[in-house]
């Protein structure tokens, strides 16, 4: 419900204004909070017109009264409908929802203020029992004690949700007797039950049972038998086993069959979801053109399956990075796909890291950002591209160190994926350590990936090292093998701007710009930069900031731009995104 002037909740409103004041969606835009706290008092006061535009404007945002004209300027229409979309992007992201709410409607400055009660939170996780030794074999007890502790830690590794500890198992084991009772300690959901048992003279059987403990009911059952002698290789396969199945049943389930009425995916489309992701890890044109095709299929076929629209908002991420065709059609179809991903299933981690990423580079909204990548990552810790992309992050805020320490751990979870060498050599060629990238870079190469991203960015990395004939080298192999890709014609121009060729520079840009006109300002204005072209420059990047350009934050640490780092419009078009100014590498003075 919401309160009227006869219904006011002053403590209430003060105490969300006071969290959300500390929220990662207001902290750092001290201006919206004005905005917010202003309209609050005035609704609250029952002024009705200091909750018009023109009074907002003359008194949040001290616009003079003898020459303001909204037609004219829109500050205040602009500025609400941001922190309309910050206060819904805090309210999604809030874990226990407040005692209530402050809403912007649409098409309104009044704010309603909305209450409600807090629902019972739906329990969440496993916990591993003790096992059940009935070999009656003493020497034997380590054994079951180490395997469980395993089990434990093979679930969380997983990526599994709330994996109890083993410590606080066994105080519920003692206060609690029966499956149901212990899962009413522990608030969770689901029980593993491990058996030890001898099955002849010479063998043992290793069970485990998933054990539902709202009603004690056994979901499955996986068995294995081995010689006393491999009790060990043994334990391996059925830890191995239990983790697999556990990871098949426990996303989305709970007593009904399902978590949140999440509906399940059809065979069908969780094959063309899988084939998807194998395409997008070719990082081919053709190859994000088919996932998108099919993950639209299945969306289609499975319309209340959040996997389903994930991976479709992924796919169009996918294919929104090849800079050849116009971006907003994408980012519209990208936008809709993760919102009705996430309405289905707010946990939804491929869901949560698409929109991180678009929230961060097309809406320059680094913290909000920060926080649903957090967020991918408590629901799944090993999954490698939201951790890749949260380093990313990172990298565009001039956090070097921090974005590599991402980029690092995601190599312990994954130490083969040619995405994470990938990733690491793009990030230590912008902190101009080059020589390590360079030798990322052939890693990438010898995994058998030879994708359009692994042949420029070498060839790029070479360019900031000063290695001409090595970048060349490069180049040429990627116009040999991508001669229709725009940033293969623009990596020539780059080619001529560095050799100091600012005619045929120019002349490989307007070849790029006559077939792709939509390309990258950003990059268009990296060419400037390299020639030293100040207006350009900064026309460009002006023009890349209002087309919410997604290479824009690269701007911030793009080595090209390191001699307008003192510039005060450069720095001006940078704060205006939030970030403080140029925060890449300095280049090293000569030795």
């Amino acid at each position: 419900m919401s309160t009227t002037n006869h219904e006011p909740l002053p403590p209430l409103i003060q105490e969300e204004l006071a969290r959300l004041v500390d929220s990662d969606a207001l902290r750092r835009a001290p201006s919206h909070m004005r905005l917010l706290r202003y309209l609050v008092e005035k609704r609250l006061a029952g002024d009705d017109i200091a909750l018009r535009e023109t009074s907002i404007a003359l008194e949040v945002f001290r616009r003079d009264p003898a020459t303001y004209d909204p037609q004219i300027d829109p500050i205040v229409r602009v500025t609400t409908g941001r922190l309309r979309d910050r206060l819904a992007a805090h309210y999604a992201l809030y874990d226990s929802p407040p005692k209530l709410r402050i809403v912007l409607p649409k098409g309104r400055y009044a704010p309603e203020f909305v209450s409600q009660p807090t629902p019972e939170p739906t329990p969440v996780g496993v916990a591993v029992l003790t096992m059940r030794d009935q070999t009656g074999q003493p020497e034997l007890a380590a054994f079951c004690a180490a395997l469980t502790d395993r089990l434990s830690d093979s679930l969380a590794r997983a990526g599994i949700p709330r994996v109890m500890p083993r410590s606080s198992v066994a105080i519920a084991e003692q206060d609690a007797t029966g499956h149901v009772a212990i899962g009413e300690r522990l608030r969770v959901p689901w029980l593993v039950e491990t058996v030890l048992a001898r099955e002849q003279q010479s063998e043992l059987r290793l069970t485990v049972r998933l054990v539902n403990a709202i009603d004690g009911a056994v979901r499955w059952v996986e068995t294995g038998v081995r010689a006393i002698a491999d009790q060990y290789v043994l334990a391996d396969r059925m830890i191995d086993v239990a983790t697999l199945r556990i990871g098949e049943t426990l996303p989305g389930m709970n007593a009904a069959g399902k978590v949140g009425g999440r509906a399940t995916i059809s065979p069908q489309s969780r094959a063309a979801l899988d084939t998807a992701h194998l395409l997008l890890l070719q990082r081919s044109l053709s190859g994000a053109d088919e996932a998108v095709a099919l993950t639209s299929e299945a969306a289609a076929r499975d319309p209340d399956a959040a996997d389903a629209w994930a991976s479709l908002a992924a796919a169009c991420y996918s294919r929104l990075s090849f800079m050849d065709s116009a971006m907003s059609p994408w980012i519209d179809r990208l936008r809709d796909s993760v919102d009705r991903a996430l309405a289905l299933d707010a946990e939804q981690p491929v869901a949560l890291r698409t929109k991180a990423m678009i929230v961060g580079k097309h809406d320059y909204d680094l913290g909000t950002a920060e926080a649903l990548f957090a967020r991918a990552l408590r629901v799944l810790p090993n999954y490698t591209s939201a951790r890749l992309n949260y380093g990313e992050s990172l990298l565009l805020q001039g956090r070097f160190d921090d974005a590599l320490a991402e980029v690092n751990l995601a190599l312990v979870f994954d130490p083969l994926s040619p995405s994470v060498r990938l990733a690491r050599a793009l990030f230590l060629g912008y902190a101009r350590r080059h020589d390590e990238a360079r030798h990322e870079w052939s890693l990438c190469r010898a995994s058998g990936e030879a994708s359009f991203w692994v042949l420029s960015e070498s060839g790029l990395n070479e360019l900031a090292a000063g290695n001409l004939d090595a970048a060349q080298a490069h180049f040429d192999e990627t116009a040999t093998r991508y001669p229709d890709f725009p940033t293969t014609m623009m990596n020539s121009a780059y080619m001529f701007a560095v050799r100091g060729d600012a005619v045929r520079a120019r002349e490989a840009e307007r070849n790029c710009l006559e077939r792709f006109p939509q390309y990258s300002p950003t990059n268009r204005a990296v060419l400037a930069a390299m020639l030293r072209d100040r207006e350009a420059t900064l026309s460009l990047l002006s023009a890349a900031r209002a087309e919410h350009d997604m290479r824009f934050l690269y701007a911030g640490i793009e080595p090209a731009f390191e001699w307008l780092a003192g510039d005060a419009e450069f720095k001006r078009l940078l704060k205006a995104v939030g970030v403080s100014g140029w925060r890449g590498r300095p280049m090293s003075p000569p030795s």
